[in-house]
């Protein structure tokens, strides 16, 4: 008894249950489906017959035709009092359905032999093996029986009726049904030549869609609680992910403005990630009470790697920062540490610049980063054409470049990553550096929030509908002058 009942079960466990259910509720909606369509298929064969397209007996057609309506009335009342909603109906709609089947096949024979197939195969959509094959042996039976009682009741074959004798002259005073009997003809000799030459071969063809009924129960039982599983691990996956997202976005200055005390200078930065995580990052810090670094960087790929490569490269270069030395020594010190322990062989594009807030003088190294703009008080923004040395964390031993510019009163200064220059549209057209410069001057008087904002907007309008692949990272920083 417990194998029979391990073997109906459909559901494993309290975690699957509501999956098999609904997958249940929608079987049912389609079995309701079945069951109206072939109630119509019932009165329309009853309306033929009473035309006289059909030769079935009018008393056994017309109870036929009634209880069919009622059987087909039971579970559709059913479904609507509960709305789908009970896992037993699939019981009440699969037998009601077999009965009127089996009714429709002893009555119209060969003509409607494939009907019989139904019940099985919505049986199947339950995805219960142990379902599948009950009604398939069910099927069976019922489809012996009925194949017996068509010599009886339903449309004459007389393929398994034998042929009279040789001058033999038949007239025909009644229906084809009583004629024949009136010859002396065995109707019960008819049946088991229907029997053996028109059920036996049906049944061969029966199993096989048996068979494959309950293998498609089976399979698809297995992958529902496949697809289960793989949803709650995506869940955790995604819980996993949205907390890296928070973790990184806690590792960036988020509060602005950062230093409302130092009226010195204003800065505003901004990161979105084309995934949930992302290598981009920035930072700014002040090193002392006249020192700001400035920092912006990509890492090399996408996702959850990009992400922990990311955080460590920026803990790296903060700590080293405060030890002090110029932006040259401390990217040669950070690669030098990445490329002890780097077998994941990424590296990360890096700009480090530290600003003498009293005098504007900033001290910068390029790592392979795109080129800063800057915008001169009254001017227009220009890409300032740096001097580049390696990725961080591409080969060890490198030596990196400091260079030197000063900022006046009014100057702003602009990094960015490659995700804004290189952000393409549908028709995979490139934003390009030149429409972001000009994109900058539409208002090179602005503060850096409102610079970066009609940046973001711009180039949300020109993405539109494609997909983003890198991600969007911009710092800006206007400096007032320490008057």
């Amino acid at each position: 008894m417990g194998k029979i009942k391990e073997y109906f079960r459909i559901y494993e466990s309290e975690e699957t249950k509501e999956v098999f259910e609904q997958n249940e509720y929608e079987s049912n909606r389609l079995s309701l489906m079945v069951i109206v369509a072939c109630a119509v298929i019932l009165v329309a064969a009853w309306i033929l017959n009473l035309a006289g397209v059909f030769t079935v007996a009018s008393n056994r057609m017309n109870l036929l035709a009634i209880q069919g309506i009622v059987e087909f009335a039971i579970p559709i009342v059913l479904y609507l009092v509960f709305k789908g909603k009970k896992r037993w109906l699939k019981y009440v709609m699969i037998i009601s359905l077999l009965l009127v089947c089996t009714r429709l096949f002893s009555i119209l024979n060969h003509n409607v032999i494939l009907i019989m197939v139904l019940p099985v195969l919505l049986s199947s959509r339950y995805f219960s093996k142990g379902f599948t094959l009950m009604v398939s042996v069910l099927s069976v039976l019922f489809l012996a029986a009925a194949s017996a009682s068509t010599v009886f009741y339903g449309i004459i074959d007389l393929n398994f009726f034998p042929s009279p004798a040789e001058g033999t002259t038949i007239v025909l005073k009644e229906t084809l049904r009583a004629t024949l009997i009136s010859l002396g003809f065995d109707a019960w000799g008819a049946a088991g030549r229907i029997m053996i030459h028109g059920f036996l071969p049906r049944l061969l063809v029966f199993m096989i869609i048996s068979l494959v009924s309950v293998l498609i129960a089976k399979h698809g039982h297995r992958m529902v609680l496949e697809q289960a599983q793989i949803s709650r691990e995506t869940a955790v996956v995604k819980a996993e992910l949205n907390t890296a997202n928070q973790i990184q976005a806690s590792m960036v200055p988020t509060i602005f403005p950062p230093f409302p005390g130092r009226k010195e200078f204003d800065i505003y930065a901004s990161m979105d990630t084309a995934k949930e995580v992302g290598g981009d990052f920035y930072d700014f810090f002040l090193v002392d009470d006249n020192h700001l670094a400035l920092v912006i960087s990509d890492v090399s790929g996408k996702g959850v790697p990009a992400a922990l490569f990311m955080m460590a490269t920026k803990i790296l270069i903060s700590d080293r920062t405060l030890m002090g030395g110029t932006p040259a020594e401390i990217l040669s010190f950070v690669n030098k540490r990445i490329c002890a322990s780097n077998e994941a062989g990424m590296f990360v594009t890096v700009w480090l610049g530290i600003m003498d807030i009293k005098t504007g003088k900033v001290t910068a190294a390029n790592a392979g980063h795109e080129y800063p703009a800057l915008c001169r008080k009254g001017g227009e923004f220009e890409i300032l054409k740096d001097d580049h040395s390696f990725v961080v964390g591409g080969m060890d031993g490198i030596r990196y470049k400091d260079y030197e510019f000063t900022l006046k009163a009014g100057d702003t200064l602009f990094v960015y990553t490659d995700g804004i220059p290189e952000a393409n549209n549908i028709n995979e057209e490139l934003f390009g550096a030149e429409r972001m410069v000009d994109t900058l001057n539409s208002q090179p008087d602005a503060e850096p929030e409102q610079l970066l904002t009609t940046l973001k907007k711009e180039v949300d309008e020109f993405v539109g509908d494609a997909v983003q692949f890198d991600d969007f990272t911009m710092l800006c920083l206007k400096y007032h002058g320490s008057d």
